[in-house]
Parts: C-alpha cells; sequence; structure tokens
C-alpha cells in the first residue's frame, strides 16, 4: 500500500508545510525559534494527553465482555495470555504470521548462522582473493554460493513443486531481459510480462498439474506449506522488473560510454544512492545471482524491496551501515513493538468488532476510534512483518530501507504519508515507474498511472481501483494549495502554521477515509454513513478542532528534528572548511577535483523511457 511521492528522486521542491526541509546546504533556511516550551504549547500538550488517555479508556470499554455486542463477535477471538482476556487474532495474515513465527525464526536463524560460517570458512579458503578485491571477480559471487543453495531449498520448502511454476516464471523474465535488454521498447515487453504473470497468478489461482493433465493430478498433493505461492509472488514480480531495467539501463548505458568506466563506477560505492543508480559488471546479470537475488532468504515472502544493483553492490562491498550494536538495537525494537501488538489485540478488539460490522449500538465517538485503530493495526502489523525480515537481512550483513520510517499518526501530508509508508516500494515506483514516465514533469496523469498500477499490485478488485483513483484525486487539492500558498507573502505570515494545519486536518480525514474504503472490512459503508451523519456532525467539529492542535505540536515537533539536522549541516560545513585549509590539494589533484581530464568522467544517468 504506497505511492510515490510527487518528486523526483535526487530532487525535491521546497515544501509547504513546517519542519521540512530542502535537499542542500544551500536552500536550508535557518530554524524558527522553539514554542514548545510556551503557554500555547503547555495547553495543547494537555488537551492532547487528556484526549489519548480518554480514547484508549473508550476503545477498552467498548471492547469489554460485558458489552452486549460481544456476543456477537466473541466467536472470532482466540484464548489470549494477557490479564485473562481473550485475543483478536481475527486477521487472517497476522494469524498466519504470528503462528509460523517460531518456525520463520528457525529457519532464519539455522540460514543465518550457516551463510557466516560459510563465508569465515569456504570463501576465504577458496576465494580468498575475492575478499581482498572483490571487483576482480565478476559474475556468480562468492557471497551468493550458499544463499544460492539454501534459496533454492527454502523455495521448494514452502511451495513443493510449486516451484516448478516459479522457475518458469523467473526463467522468462531472464530471457527477455537477456534477449530484449538495450532494445527501445525492452521496458513496454518487460512490463507487458510480468503485469501478464500477475493477471495470470491470480486468475488460475497459482496454478494445478491437475487442469494441465488428470495424470498429474497426484502432484498437486505436493504443494509445499504455502500451498497459494502466488499470494506472495508479487513481491518477487517486483525483483523480476528490477533485474530486468537495471540490465537493460546497464546496455543502454554501454551505448554512451566505455565499459572501462561504467565498470570504475562498480568500485567502492560511497551511498546507497550509488549502489542503486550504478550499474554492476555485466557479467554480473547472470542467472545464479538473479535466482538467488529473487529467492533472498530473509525477504523472499515479504520484502523490504532492494534493486538488483544494490543487492549485488551490496554482495560485494558490505554496507557500513550494518554492525552487531544497529542489529541487536533494532532486534529490540522488533520485540517491543510485537509487544505492543499483542497488548492490543488483548485489550481492544478492533478486527473482529470491524469484521462483524454491526454498528447500531455503538456510538459515533465509539465508531471512529475503531476505524482509526483498524488502520493502526495495519500500519503495525505491517511494520512488525517487515522489520523482521529486515532485522534478518542485516543480522546476514545486507541493509535495506526501513518500510515504515513514521508512524501512521505522525503524518499529515498526502506526500510524506506514502514516503513512509511501505518506503522500499515506493523508492521502487519512482525508480521503475514514475521517473520512467516523465516524473514531475507528467505528473498531472502519472499519479493516475502509478496508483492504477499499485492497485492491480496488491489485489485485482473494483474496491481498490477506487481507492487508487481517490487518493490520485486527492494528490490535487495538496499540489494545488503547495504551488499558492509556498510564497513569501504567506510564509512569513504569523497565522501560516495555523493555515497549515487546516488543510492537514482535512488530509488526515481523507485519507483515513480512503484507506477505509480500499482496505476496511465489509461494513465501512455502514461505519461511515453513522460518522458523517447529522448525529455526527457535532463530533466531526470536535474532532476537527482537536486535530488542529494535535497537528501544531506535529509541526513543531518536525522543527525541532529540523534544528538538529541544521546544526548538524553546518557542523560538517565547518569541519570540511577547516580541513581543506590543513591539506591544500596539489596541482594534479586540484585539476581532478575541478574534473580535469585526469579524472573519471561519470556515467549519465540510466532513469530514462527506454
Amino acid at each position: 500500500m504506497s505511492a510515490p511521492a510527487a518528486t523526483d528522486a535526487g530532487s525535491a521542491p521546497a515544501r509547504i508545510l513546517p519542519g521540512t526541509t530542502g535537499q542542500s546546504r544551500r536552500k536550508m533556511r535557518v530554524p524558527t525559534p522553539s514554542l514548545l516550551g510556551t503557554l500555547e504549547f503547555k495547553i495543547y500538550y494537555v488537551i492532547c494527553v487528556v484526549t489519548i488517555a480518554n480514547m484508549i479508556h473508550t476503545m477498552y470499554q467498548a471492547s469489554s465482555p460485558k458489552r452486549p455486542e460481544y456476543a456477537g463477535y466473541k466467536g472470532e477471538l482466540s484464548e489470549g495470555w494477557m490479564f485473562g482476556r481473550k485475543i483478536d487474532l481475527s486477521d487472517g495474515q497476522w494469524d498466519t504470521f504470528r503462528s509460523h513465527l517460531p518456525a520463520f525464526t528457525g529457519v532464519m536463524l539455522l540460514y543465518v548462522a550457516l551463510n557466516w560460517a560459510f563465508r569465515l570458512v569456504v570463501v576465504r579458503r577458496v576465494s580468498g582473493g575475492f575478499l581482498a578485491s572483490p571487483t576482480k571477480v565478476k559474475g556468480f559471487l562468492p557471497t551468493l554460493w550458499l544463499p544460492f543453495l539454501f534459496a533454492t531449498a527454502f523455495a521448494i520448502g514452502l511451495s513443493g513443486v510449486s516451484s516448478v511454476f516459479i522457475l518458469a516464471i523467473a526463467g522468462g523474465n531472464y530471457l527477455l531481459a537477456k534477449r530484449m535488454g538495450g532494445h527501445r521498447w525492452a521496458p513496454a515487453v518487460f512490463w507487458a510480462y510480468n503485469m501478464a504473470v500477475l493477471f495470470a497468478n491470480e486468475y488460475y489461482r497459482g496454478y494445478q498439474f491437475g487442469h494441465m493433465s488428470p495424470s498429474l493430478a497426484w502432484l498437486d498433493e505436493w504443494r509445499g506449506v504455502l500451498r497459494r505461492w502466488d499470494v506472495t509472488f508479487n513481491i518477487t514480480m517486483l525483483r523480476m522488473v528490477s533485474f530486468a531495467m537495471d540490465y537493460h539501463w546497464r546496455v543502454r548505458q554501454e551505448e554512451e560510454a566505455s565499459v572501462q568506466r561504467i565498470d570504475a563506477l562498480v568500485a567502492n560505492p560511497r551511498t546507497e544512492k550509488d549502489r542503486v543508480e550504478n550499474s554492476c559488471f555485466a557479467q554480473d546479470y547472470c542467472f545464479a545471482n538473479y535466482w538467488a537475488y529473487l529467492l533472498y532468504p530473509p525477504l523472499y515472502l515479504t520484502g523490504p524491496i532492494i534493486t538488483f544493483n544494490n543487492f549485488i553492490s551490496q554482495m560485494r562491498y558490505p554496507s557500513p551501515s550494518v554492525s552487531v550494536k544497529c542489529t541487536v538495537l533494532y532486534g529490540v525494537r522488533l520485540l517491543v513493538s510485537a509487544l505492543l501488538m499483542e497488548l492490543i489485540l488483548h485489550t481492544v478488539y478492533c478486527v473482529a468488532i470491524s469484521k462483524w460490522g454491526h454498528w447500531e449500538t455503538f456510538s459515533v465517538y465509539e465508531i471512529s476510534l475503531f476505524g482509526y485503530m483498524r488502520l493502526s493495526f495495519i500500519w503495525l502489523k505491517l511494520l512488525i512483518i517487515w522489520r523482521f525480515a529486515r532485522f534478518w537481512a542485516m543480522a546476514d550483513g545486507l541493509d535495506t530501507v526501513e518500510n515504515m520510517r513514521r508512524c501512521m499518526s505522525n503524518n499529515y501530508s498526502l506526500q510524506q504519508f506514502w514516503r513512509d509508508w511501505h518506503c522500499s516500494y515506493n523508492k521502487w515506483i519512482v525508480r521503475y515507474v514514475y521517473i520512467p514516465l516523465g516524473g514531475r514533469k507528467t505528473s498531472t496523469w502519472n499519479t493516475f498511472v502509478v496508483f492504477t498500477f499499485v492497485a492491480l499490485w496488491h489485489d485485482l478488485t473494483m474496491r481498490l481501483l477506487q481507492w487508487a483513483w481517490i487518493i490520485a484525486l486527492l494528490f490535487m487539492p495538496e499540489g494545488l494549495a503547495t504551488w499558492y500558498f509556498n510564497r513569501p507573502r504567506w510564509t512569513r505570515k504569523p497565522y501560516f502554521r495555523l493555515l497549515c494545519s487546516l488543510g492537514g486536518t482535512v488530509n488526515i480525514v481523507a485519507m483515513m477515509i480512503a484507506n477505509l474504503v480500499g482496505f476496511g472490512d465489509e461494513g465501512v459503508d455502514k461505519m461511515l454513513a453513522k460518522i458523517f451523519s447529522r448525529e455526527g456532525f457535532a463530533f466531526l467539529a470536535v474532532v476537527y478542532v482537536i486535530l488542529n492542535m494535535y497537528l501544531q505540536v506535529i509541526f513543531e515537533w518536525r522543527e525541532f528534528e529540523y534544528r538538529k539536522e541544521y546544526a548538524a549541516a553546518n557542523k560538517d560545513s565547518s569541519t570540511q572548511q577547516w580541513e581543506m585549509a590543513d591539506a591544500a590539494p596539489s596541482a594534479p589533484a586540484a585539476s581532478q577535483a575541478r574534473g580535469g581530464s585526469d579524472s573519471p568522467t561519470l556515467v549519465k544517468r540510466q532513469h530514462r523511457a527506454g
């Protein structure tokens, strides 16, 4: 559930909302004085604390077994282990993940232990030259030998004989990429193939041997633990497109620059952007690396998404951002998130009540809280699932994007919300869909194409298409407001932050409605009808005022974050100036720094349509 931010990668316009930043120090504005200790904000703190406490108490009471509604949905609840209460495991995806968590943990622990032992013993002894000089080995990387074998066994264990279908689909994409890479219409062919795969997987429900021939029907009994492999194959499809497009751009680069200049960029990537945008060696785009990338065990089922270029780059040059301390702390954060989910599901039965869908006896306040908690549950569920996968990738030495960068409740802008929700998917969308279609130059219609793909990728239903088009339409008023109010005559006014909160509150309400339509349960229409009835008008008015106060606190918190960023940027700038003064470059070095004849020429960005 994600979409691109309405800016091209590597560029960002000045933003209208408080607490936001530009992309370079030249554009960084001076932070505003802090308001956190003022009387105005002390009043906001009291109102927010009282409101949140009341929300928690109301949801707890509305989920009480003493309520008459409890008899209607108690069948959806399971035996719990906290406070003598039952637990709400009526969400199928969460119940499956939770019940299989010990098995997944065991498999991932086994994989990480084997892979580290393999690197320390086999790779070090057999291919010590690779560790000393990673660019000497081109093609099937030694660090992928064991992941290739383990991933194959992992896929067979999960999908059984259905692994044949996965191999056939992946092989078809590989052959297309190798045959069509560099051709003008190659991207269209890649996309047509992969979209056709999505539709066929859905239509044939993962395919069955018995439908091909009655004599093969016995094979359908050996479909592995994950019988519907096609449900999670959407993630694999993103990797297939990444491989095909990255290889296509590599071939196109060779038409514009020498192989030596392109290969020179492979060595020692300094940033994640270098790893993503700089192509690998041509030999690295081989089937063995491709297969290990598609089925890489920690990320295979859920992501986060990582591009082929980035994956191979980290297999050659491990990311310095991954350390033992960082990984352990991240594991602690994962554990705290899981315990919070257990606490919520034992005390607030929002999923079971939403599935039950009888809202007649609930108040407007209670209904709105259950709608909010339903969306919060989705956010926390996905955060835990993605953090679990990312934790094991980090334990294996691979750095991926944090998918949920901000809490759902800490967003007021559509653009920022979609940047921070399923962040790795958003980056994938920007790289492989949004920019090739024209980026900001064509954003008016490009956004609709992007969200249509997002809906189809999630599920082939009209309900999700409606959600996608609603979201795309909501981008227009925010974009117009940003364009109109992002001018000194407005931004310098003392009431500018009030204007922002008025618009931000509308955004929050609109986003909640749109996401309930797309991802809520069957009774969501009744829920929304009661909230927006005459009975709910006074309630909505109060909510609008309180949300405005809450956003003032959020704005000031973002500004607090910006003050730290601004101070760090100025500190780095001062340090660099002192270092330059202490070590003046020689004439040849200065010539290279200015891009003289001795300096390597950077290859053009490969982001282009075709």
